[in-house]
């Protein structure tokens, strides 16, 4: 697709300048705003017949004001001077009548990033409709080509691009743009009156990094396949549990949730005040790398304008880090980490990992336990840690799978999984913020129908 933005980052920076003028004019103590353009083109197919045709096309302002702890919050989808100036003088109106909060503000000027990495991000697909929709047919045939009995319930094929430019009154000016190329497939197999459902995606911002689309047919194809070999698992029992690639990266998700701010603040996690402390198996090590060439979730700074840093969020087992916006660590009492806009590019690893511990040798070495390869309910509860949850997945004897389980629970707390993990594979699989290969949890309560 051909760079189509109404304006350019020159225009975003120019448009920036002129909002926090104004809004200085009109009162305000400090201000920040971001201008943010994206446009795509989205295919969707099913069974050989286009579904659905879009290109879309979003702009949007959100503009934060401050009167000295006051704050007020406005945005706007358009650009124009007038529809600026009225969106501004909502944000000081907004910002005299709201409640004093003595955490809020601008972080300090030296926390800043005034010169951001170039993180390759930009990659423009010269994707147009009847090539998307080639795409599409082709990830069909590659749901067709896993065997009789499956059929396509959905393909997607999508390019998408976007820039921003975050402005501030101390400051702060900078941009960024990056491209988003999703393809992706949702299989559907039957047999005998039963049916099951799989998904296979691949994301990247340079098209060519992905999966083939024949590729992504054939595993959401398989997966859903594979499932329909089931047999109940009778009983409740504890046993080693494997988490496949893509369920192991819910971890992850969970230790962000309980490390992030908010949580922390409000006291609602089972990690408060648990910084230094051992939460993980001594071999775990949890990374962050905002730096990364082409990482889904490299960026250069966050939604404060403050920029990350490499580094060990668990080290050794440790929790040496948590994720805080600027709002968040001044109610904690602590430094920013440049996680306003989330974490960015988590990485799981064990210092017990050896190269032939491919997915097929992480199955060898749960010997007999749980498979699970996806989930369908529940979840933790963080001021606790308590977890419970409805999965779907193989029960494997002996090392080898014997058939696949349906309408199984596993429960436990987290505190306990994390320091339980006695295993990670290679077979590393990214998706969003997180990477992890599969994670071996010597016991959990497994629970059948």
């Amino acid at each position: 697709m051909p760079n189509t933005f109404a304006h350019s980052q020159q225009q975003l920076a120019e448009l920036a300048d002129s909002v926090i003028a104004q809004a200085v004019r009109e009162g305000a103590s400090d201000a920040q705003v971001i201008f943010s353009e994206s446009n795509g083109l989205l295919i969707e197919m099913r069974q050989g017949r286009l579904r659905a045709r879009t290109r879309d096309a979003q702009s949007s302002m959100s503009l934060t004001v401050y009167r000295g702890q006051h704050q007020g919050t406005t945005g706007s989808t358009d650009f124009s001077p007038a529809r600026l100036r009225e969106t501004v003088q909502a944000a000081c109106r907004i910002a005299g009548y709201t409640g004093e909060d003595e955490f809020t503000g601008l972080p300090p000027e030296q926390l800043l990033c005034r010169e951001p990495r170039q993180l390759d991000l930009w990659h423009p697909w010269d994707l147009d409709e009847p090539g998307a929709q080639a795409l599409a047919h082709r990830i069909e045939s590659g749901i067709s080509s896993a065997g009789k009995g499956a059929m396509s319930d959905g393909v997607w094929v999508r390019s998408g691009q976007s820039h921003w430019f975050l402005m501030n009154s101390r400051g702060f000016a900078q941009g960024q743009r990056q491209t988003d190329h999703v393809m992706s497939a949702k299989a559907l197999a039957k047999n005998q009156g039963h049916s099951q459902l799989d998904f296979c995606n691949s994301h990247s911002h340079l098209a060519s990094t992905m999966m083939t689309p024949e590729a992504i047919g054939r595993r959401a194809a398989s997966g859903a396949l594979a499932a329909l070999d089931s047999a109940p698992l009778a009983g409740s029992r504890r046993c080693p549990v494997l988490f496949d690639p893509l369920c192991a990266l819910t971890l992850l998700d969970h230790l962000v949730q309980a490390a992030g701010g908010a949580a922390l603040y409000r006291r609602n996690s089972f990690l408060a005040g648990r910084l230094g402390q051992a939460i993980f198996s001594g071999h775990i090590t949890v990374e962050e790398n905002p730096f990364i060439p082409q990482g889904l979730a490299s960026r250069a700074f966050d939604s404060d304008g403050i920029g990350g840093a490499v580094r060990r969020v668990v080290d050794d087992g440790h929790l040496t880090g948590f994720f805080l916006s600027a709002y968040a660590a001044r109610r904690l009492g602590m430094t920013p980490t440049g996680n306003g806009w989330g974490p960015c590019n988590l990485t799981l690893r064990s210092s017990l990992t050896q190269p032939g511990d491919d997915f097929a040798a992480m199955v060898k070495k749960l010997h007999t336990g749980l498979l699970i390869t996806g989930f369908s309910g529940g979840g933790a509860r963080l001021i606790t840690g308590d977890y419970s949850r409805s999965l779907r997945g193989f029960w494997v004897e002996g090392g080898e799978i014997r058939h696949a389980v349906d309408g199984v629970t596993v429960a436990g707390n987290l505190a306990d999984i994390f320091r339980d993990i006695a295993a990670v594979g290679t077979d590393n699989f990214t998706q969003g913020a997180f990477t992890s290969g599969s994670v071996l949890i010597n016991s959990l309560q497994v629970a059948g129908r």
